[in-house]
């Protein structure tokens, strides 16, 4: 009796899940540091593409109840390492 027979395949993963899981774990962190940043509450979040990217876009009420959105650029933007030719001197 061959024992693995009876096991069906692990489920495959198409092309886009990855990518989803990774603009949904970007979603959260940008949800987390513009709460930190403004201490308001959260109304929404949503990716938007912005100048060839996406950018996650976050809704928030502030201290005195005013709906706001704050733009977070993403991984990619924050991390970037500063250019050479904007030296300031």
């Amino acid at each position: 009796m061959q024992r693995g027979r009876d096991v069906p395949p692990p489920p495959r993963r198409e092309a886009g899940q990855e990518s989803a899981r990774q603009d949904g774990r970007s979603i959260s962190e940008a949800v987390r540091r513009v709460q930190r940043s403004t201490g308001g509450q959260i109304l929404g979040a949503e990716q938007v593409p912005f100048e060839g990217r996406s950018i996650t876009r976050v809704k928030y009420m502030d201290d005195r109840g005013r709906v706001r959105y704050m733009d977070d650029p993403g991984a990619e933007r924050r991390s970037a390492p500063p250019r050479s030719d904007n030296d300031e001197r």
